[in-house]
């Protein structure tokens, strides 16, 4: 049985393309080739974050754009020069879903009363707050969180944040379902170590 869960393991990790190091396949991302042109031309490098999309030909990359940039500047791999940016922008969206999809759910609260008070009676699990928003607001309500040993998202703007809860420039929201907010953390942990924050969930 041992030697069955450690071949299972083993299947389930990639080597990253440019610095050979290897990682669970959920830890990475994954590109495909797009079908080959009529003239033979090689199909362009397409990120498939959701890791679902056809292709043997699959290239892995640990979790950095700085590695994607490199990448993309391989001329055998026919990838468009903004990949990294491409890949920025499907978490960024992916990440905006989730909080739309918990708004919906009715498991977040928004607004800075309604957010702290919700922090005040210890039911939020996750604080979002614009990384663009008042310094003196968010450091008020982070230091709260932080306090009580809650996480903290910052990677998408006021803009971003509204758009994913159908308002204008919203600076701070929470997550009071555990199941959501770990979702939400996960995701938001990945944009944050694809753009090199240290800690995997705050960025500026």
């Amino acid at each position: 049985m041992m030697a069955h869960s450690k071949a299972r393991q083993s299947e389930a990790l990639r080597q990253c393309h440019i610095s050979g190091k290897e990682d669970a396949a959920a830890n990475m991302l994954r590109f495909v080739h797009a079908p080959d042109a009529a003239d033979g031309t090689r199909g362009v490098l397409t990120p498939d974050l959701a890791q679902h999309l056809p292709g043997q030909d699959d290239v892995w990359l640990v979790n950095s754009q700085a590695l994607v940039a490199q990448l993309a500047a391989l001329p055998e791999m026919n990838a468009p020069q903004d990949l990294a940016m491409r890949v920025e922008s499907l978490m960024r969206q992916n990440l905006a879903a989730l909080i739309s999809l918990a708004r919906k759910a009715g498991v977040l609260v928004n607004g800075f009363a309604k957010t702290e008070a919700a922090l005040k009676a210890k039911s939020i699990t996750l604080l979002l707050a614009a990384h663009d928003g008042a310094e003196d607001g968010r450091r008020k309500l982070a230091q709260k969180a932080l306090a009580m040993n809650i996480a903290l998202c910052s990677q998408l703007s006021g803009d971003e944040l509204g758009m994913a809860l159908g308002q204008e420039n919203v600076i701070h929201a929470g997550l009071t379902d555990v199941g959501w907010a770990a979702r939400i953390d996960r995701e938001a942990g990945r944009l944050a170590a694809y753009k090199g924050d240290i800690d995997g969930r705050m960025s500026e």
